[in-house]
């Protein structure tokens, strides 16, 4: 663990809620309800070739309207994406995921791709796909030594947050764990917790991203659990906290 971390326990709210909870149950089980023809709309509009799809109540694959989408459908050669490029359609089903969860920081933004400094007969997508096709390939995240200053591969319309999720949903490890997803609500609860870090998902660079992956590693540990189930925990608590102040709930939670 990084020696700043030394000493910084999980939470005991953090220990009793995800004892309780299970991975096949509680994560990959968690879902969305996502506008399919908003997402389909956009990726027609911006010239892909790739279509998402959901479930209904009873689990039916459907191709419009308001759909569910589960964490277990994040992975590769999923049901719920038709594509040319099996990437690039997870990449967009990841956003979708993100999009649509009622807990999470993410607002419902169409990620543009497509590499505006590209050559006259390079295609605009290349840049991006690439990069999908090695971490799918490899479970490893690229090596970057010139291009970017933060560590993170040039990934045109791909922030800290849609990375993460789509090294989680191909299972891309990193110095022996698995990449975990980040969300502003989880590093706001770390924050606040006192965690002495960067409080903007925006501005990790990948040291600080291993240094967060290795925090919920060492907390999984010390409670019994999964990572991912710690990182849920992270993001609920903060959704918690936003919605007692907004609607002044006095009951303690939980959370």
């Amino acid at each position: 663990m990084n020696r700043v971390d030394e000493g910084f326990e999980p939470p005991d709210a953090l220990v009793e809620w995800c004892r309780s909870r299970t991975f096949p149950l509680h994560v990959l089980d968690d879902e969305a309800t996502v506008d399919l023809d908003w997402w389909n709309a956009h990726l027609k509009d911006a010239g892909h070739t790739i279509s998402l799809r959901g479930r209904d109540l009873d689990g039916k694959v459907i191709t419009e309207g308001r759909a569910i989408v589960q964490r277990n459908d994040l992975r590769p050669s999923s049901d719920l994406v038709v594509a040319q490029h099996d990437g690039l359609g997870l990449l967009f089903l990841c956003a979708a995921w993100q999009g649509s969860h009622e807990s999470r920081r993410f607002t419902r933004r169409f990620p543009n791709v497509f590499n505006a400094h590209h050559r006259e007969d390079e295609d605009p997508l290349t840049q991006i796909t690439a990069i999908l096709d090695h971490c799918s390939k490899n479970k490893s995240m690229p090596v970057v030594r010139r291009d970017t200053w933060s560590g993170w591969p040039l990934t045109p319309g791909v922030g800290v947050s849609l990375m993460a999720a789509f090294m989680w949903a191909v299972g891309v490890q990193d110095e022996g764990r698995r990449a975990q997803m980040i969300d502003q609500y989880g590093v706001s609860t770390l924050i606040h917790e006192g965690w002495l870090e960067d409080p903007s998902v925006t501005g990790f660079t990948t040291r600080r991203y291993r240094r967060y992956c290795e925090l919920l590693d060492s907390w999984a540990y010390a409670a019994g659990t999964q990572p991912e189930i710690v990182e849920m925990w992270l993001v609920k608590r903060w959704s918690a906290r936003l919605a007692q102040a907004r609607n002044d709930v006095s009951a303690p939670t939980l959370f």
